[in-house]
């Protein structure tokens, strides 16, 4: 995030907000979430990356003191984010944990010394290498004790300026001050047990969070773009794996044993977040995709499209 000075703070602030806020016939943003993942960016075409509004580089590991694991984040790396961000004008965040990169936050949210210290870290990472914004991922807070840590985490990355998202599962429960000041709630609606997404299984996903308090102009609806084995051992493989071997019809959420999500039934769910007042579509990931008219990135910008 680019800061400039200025000699009057206030007026500046407030020319911000007049600048950021749509015109009154405008629509909001529709936003259009990608993650990209560390070990997928090598061979991830930029050009792949156009329907999006944000992309998430996924991801970097926390410490217990406060610090950042990024072994998988390279100069290179960096400047291949940039050249996406400029050509797409997206908005960049840096992901923070994920599965089996998450054991570092339990320590740094239990102190404050340790959240300031990683929220200072962070802040200073993300400036000097113009992410604008950053999505943390744990997997999982284990009992109230750490949900009540993570929401002044939450809370203190916010000061910073920064964008905060998290990404939470279907089952969580996040406390209301990490509601307040979270911008984003990516909702990873997917993973269940059997067929681990189907759009039933979207709709009391979202209808769960809303209860919970997370405003729907908050929440992203998350949307596969890989299938699970339904019965037996955790097989998965992409979509555009599942296309190139099965070629199912675009009607079709089941092949072989796998469930995944067609693009009949991404443009349903990217009806649903319309329908819902939603602020986007979240998809786990892009490299996982189909190309050209198989899309299913193409299958959510065109049903975004649509929107009234």
């Amino acid at each position: 995030m680019h800061r400039h000075s200025c000699a009057l703070p206030l007026a500046c602030f407030i020319a911000a907000l007049v600048a950021a806020a749509p015109a009154a016939d405008e629509k909001p943003a529709f936003h259009i979430v990608g993650y990209l993942p560390d070990y997928r960016l090598s061979a991830f075409d930029p050009d792949k990356a156009r329907p999006c509004t944000d992309l998430i580089y996924f991801s970097v590991e926390p410490t217990g003191q406060g610090d950042l694991k990024r072994d998988g984040l390279h100069g290179d790396d960096l400047a291949k984010l940039q050249a996406i961000k400029a050509k797409h004008r997206l908005t960049l965040s840096l992901c923070v944990g994920g599965w089996e990169r998450s054991a570092g936050f339990s320590q740094i949210a239990a102190s404050e010394k340790t959240r300031q210290a990683f929220v200072a870290n962070l802040a200073r990472f993300c400036h000097e290498n113009q992410f604008d914004g950053v999505d943390l991922d744990w997997e999982h807070p284990a009992d109230e004790v750490q949900r009540e840590n993570y929401g002044k985490l939450i809370v203190e990355l916010k000061k910073t300026g920064l964008l905060v998202t998290v990404a939470i599962a279907d089952w969580q429960v996040l406390s209301p001050a990490a509601i307040e000041a979270v911008d984003r709630v990516h909702l990873m609606a997917y993973d269940a047990p059997k067929r681990h997404s189907t759009y039933e299984y979207a709709v009391s996903a979202v209808e769960r969070l809303i209860k919970m308090g997370v405003p729907a102009g908050k929440i992203c609806l998350g949307v596969p773009f890989y299938g699970r084995q339904v019965d037996g051992p955790a097989k998965s493989l992409t979509y555009g794996q599942i296309v190139q071997k099965h070629d199912p019809p675009p009607t079709s959420d089941e092949v072989d044993g796998i469930y995944f999500n067609g693009p009949e039934t991404i443009r349903r769910k990217t009806r649903l977040a319309i329908d819902q007042k939603l602020c986007g579509v979240m998809v786990w990931e892009l490299g996982q995709d189909a190309p050209d008219e198989r899309s299913l990135l193409r299958a959510i910008e065109r049903a975004a499209s649509d929107r009234p």
